[in-house]
């Protein structure tokens, strides 16, 4: 059996991102993406393009884990504002309420990424909890691939509830979209 090693998490603003672009993030989410990266939705210059997004978000902010000084993994997100854009891809009906944001209701957990190298070690829910263990929103939410088993069962078993199917972008595929009470 392998040992969970001890991961160490570095916390960054959006100011802060800026530095670990090319050498934290892309380089783990290449690595995680290496199935679907020639895909150009998901190529790594549109995901730049998409984190750089994010980061002008209100609440922004990124957990990276290191094991021994090296990073393993990622999670970030941010707050959504009233009338988020987030929901405007539904294609399953949903309460208008359920989605009805007032700017400090929901954080939206846009990726937890963990090198190929380290999963299944627990560094992902620990990510996870790094990152919205002290959130001050009521609730959070992700989207996630359909046909990603793995991400699907550990979001359940971890309390996430599946709302509906929402399609982001016009050549995005369709995500389930999950959302998780918060303790903050």
């Amino acid at each position: 059996m392998t040992n969970t090693p001890q991961a160490a998490f570095a916390h960054y603003t959006a100011q802060d991102v800026d530095a670990v672009v090319d050498s934290v993030v892309v380089a783990i989410y290449e690595a995680t993406h290496a199935d679907v990266i020639s895909d150009p939705f998901y190529s790594a210059e549109r995901f730049v393009e998409r984190v750089r997004r994010y980061m002008k978000s209100s609440g922004f902010e990124l957990v990276a884990a290191e094991v021994d000084g090296q990073p393993v993994g990622l999670a970030f997100g941010y707050a959504l504002p009233e009338a988020a854009r987030w929901w405007q891809g539904l294609t399953t009906p949903v309460d208008p309420d359920l989605i009805a944001e007032t700017g400090h209701r929901t954080f939206a957990l846009c990726e937890l990424m963990v090198h190929p190298d380290w999963q299944r070690r627990g560094i992902a829910r620990a990510l996870h909890d790094e990152l919205l263990h002290h959130r001050p929103e009521e609730r959070a939410t992700l989207l996630v691939r359909e046909d990603n088993t793995a991400a699907q069962t550990a979001y359940a078993k971890w309390g996430w509830e599946k709302i509906g199917k929402l399609k982001p972008f016009p050549d995005s595929p369709t995500y389930d979209a999950l959302i998780l009470a918060l303790d903050g």
